[in-house]
């Protein structure tokens, strides 16, 4: 019995006397093995890279963060998203700018997936001299900035077709687009009132001159067009071979290239315009330049509603052909001079046929408008120059109308054409197709220009849109992510209205409270109305997930501020939803004035409170 009680006191005695077990040895612990910087290392200058080896390999679902300071007092520095490698032990973090001259401090911690502290340790350093700083900069004491970049601005008037051969783009399309209207209307009055007219060597003269005309027209817009898709100067793409890229570059291209070819098929008609008439070839000799003016229809593929856009340009390009060719062709071969009856038939005939076409063109034309402007027509370059273009087609219109009232009351009772009426007449429709090469001008200046109605911002589809709005201001923009997750996110602001001209604004993302993450302050380069984006690659680094808090603050010319806020959700970096559940208070939004004294305060919800609960 003694010696039982006395074995027992011994093995007590032993346990009280033994080392306890080191903590790396404990469930669920880990602990820093070696890391670069070092624990009192001194650096020749800030590193590109820091590396953290921990014992024992890190489970996916534990997170860890790295906080950086440097400088008396301590000043934030930016760092990367820590990069687990394939050893699962080692972490890289990239310093995004670098390390000021003088002590720095390392913050580390490793959480578990409770987000529970595993291991935490601080980590001194020391930087000997300046590197000069890249990218990212440090900005206050719990914040990193990083700069973004505007790609469009709503009010942005310009195309893609006004490069550097912009003017040579539009000097072909206008010559191709003029020649081509007339070879269209011009077989379509010999095909329906004028079937004497290809007797006439006045017919076949003008034919060939108008075909020349629209084939080198329609090179110069190919060309100029290719030039500029390339980037390639206009000499080099003068060759046919460089035509073929038009190709990639999108309908209106395709459709350049088409008119071409169907330009030069109309040389068929132009030599010998009898076949418009002849049975056997009267559909191929009309249609050949019927699709030469149809492709002018897709020089513009944009707005909303393309199709229905593409079908009213049919409709318009048709009755301006018409209308402006067949003006051309009765005001320069059919009154060349005094004639039989076939002249006035075919005078009088068109009158009837032009007033009708000239209708549906205003009519054609004012959907189009509809459809691309709206009612801003005096808010833009497009508008002002369609109300330019609308006056000249009201003066076309004026001698239209009143040409064709005289040239009716004249020929009423006439069989024959007489050299007083031809010249009188040939000065009259010499007049209305000279305004109509004005209008075509116009309208060729007006698809170098952006209407109100077509953004030329490229669609991008974001995970998350937080609207912020200051109704007291009337400043409205949107806030967009992606994909919203722990990392680098993309980032977009759009500044749908604003009262004054901006001087200053800023979006700035802050973590919840206690969740170690770092905030984000992001400079938009915006004066007003627009788009600011910032791709992925280079977007805003989450650490950690959570309901985050947004905070747009803008600054106008007039001296106001307005602060708003919003709340966002950042996911897991695998996109799983953090196991918490946040309620934040909703902050009041407030025009503050230039000495800090709250003049017009609003909330952000009615209730007081923005709640975001997520699965537990």
């Amino acid at each position: 019995m003694i010696a039982r009680l006395l074995g027992a006191v011994a093995v007590v005695a032993l346990l009280l006397v033994s080392p306890a077990a080191p903590a790396s040895a404990q469930s669920g612990s880990n602990d820093l093995a070696a890391s670069s910087p070092s624990d009192g290392a001194t650096l020749g200058t800030s590193p590109a890279f820091m590396t953290f080896a921990f014992q024992q390999p890190v489970d996916a679902d534990e997170s860890f963060t790295v906080a950086v300071g440097c400088g008396v007092p301590a000043q934030p520095q930016s760092t990367g998203i820590p990069q687990l490698a394939d050893d699962d032990v080692t972490f890289t973090v990239e310093v995004l700018a670098p390390f000021p001259k003088g002590a720095c401090t390392i913050t580390w911690l490793l959480r578990d997936d409770l987000n529970q502290p595993i291991a935490t340790d601080l980590i001194a350093f020391s930087v000997a001299a300046d590197t000069v700083a890249a990218g990212v900069v440090a900005d206050d004491a719990s914040n990193i900035t990083v700069p973004a970049v505007p790609v469009a601005s709503l009010e942005s008037e310009t195309n893609a077709t006004g490069g550097s051969n912009g003017g040579a783009v539009w000097l072909g399309r206008l010559i191709s687009g003029v020649a081509v209207l007339i070879l269209f209307g011009s077989a379509v009055m010999i095909a329906l009132i004028w079937p004497e007219g290809p007797l006439y060597t006045v017919t076949q003269r003008f034919m060939i001159t108008i075909w020349t005309v629209a084939l080198v027209g329609t090179v110069l817009y190919v060309a100029a067009l290719t030039a500029d898709f390339t980037e390639n100067s206009f000499g080099a793409a003068l060759s046919p071979f460089s035509w073929l890229d038009l190709f990639n570059s999108g309908w209106p291209g395709r459709a350049a290239v088409l008119r071409l070819v169907l330009v030069g098929g109309c040389l068929w008609i132009a030599v010998y315009p009898e076949r418009i008439n002849e049975p056997g070839s009267q559909a191929l000799a009309v249609l050949l330049p019927t699709g030469a003016a149809a492709t002018m229809a897709f020089s513009r593929l944009d707005g909303e509603l393309v199709a229905l856009g593409i079908l009213i340009d049919l409709i318009h390009i048709a009755s301006v052909g018409i209308w402006f060719g067949g003006a051309v062709l009765v005001g320069r071969v059919v009154l060349a001079g005094p004639g039989p009856a076939d002249l006035v038939k075919a005078t009088r005939n068109y009158t009837q046929i032009a007033t009708t076409a000239l209708v549906v063109a205003v009519i054609s034309g004012v959907a189009q408008t509809y459809r691309l402007v709206g009612g801003a027509v005096l808010n833009s370059s497009y508008g002002r120059v369609l109300v330019v273009k609308s006056i000249a087609v009201i003066a076309m219109a004026f001698v239209a109308i009143g040409a064709r009232s005289v040239i009716n009351a004249k020929l009423a009772r006439r069989e024959t054409m007489s050299a007083a009426h031809a010249e009188r007449f040939r000065r009259t429709f010499g007049t209305e197709a000279l305004i109509g090469v004005v209008v075509l001008a116009f309208s060729g200046w007006l698809l170098s220009l952006n209407p109100p109605k077509v953004s030329l911002i490229p669609e991008m589809t974001y995970a998350v849109t937080v609207p912020v709005e200051d109704a007291a201001s009337g400043f409205v923009a949107e806030v967009s992510l992606d994909p919203s997750r722990v990392g680098l996110n993309g980032l977009e602001v759009l500044v749908v209205e604003t009262p004054a001209p901006i001087t200053d604004l800023v979006v700035e993302f802050d973590p919840e409270v206690g969740s170690y993450g770092r905030g984000t302050i992001q400079d938009i380069p915006l004066t007003g109305r627009g788009v600011a984006r910032l791709p992925l690659g280079t977007g805003l680094p989450f650490d950690v997930p959570g309901t985050w808090t947004v905070t747009v603050t803008v600054s106008y010319e007039t001296g106001l501020r307005a602060v708003a806020t919003g709340a966002v959700m950042i996911y897991e970096a695998d996109g799983s939803t953090p196991t918490s559940s946040t309620t934040l208070p909703a902050v009041p939004t407030s025009i503050v004035g230039t000495t800090g004294s709250t003049i017009v305060p609003t909330t952000v919800a009615a209730d007081g409170a923005a709640t975001e609960t997520t699965t537990p």
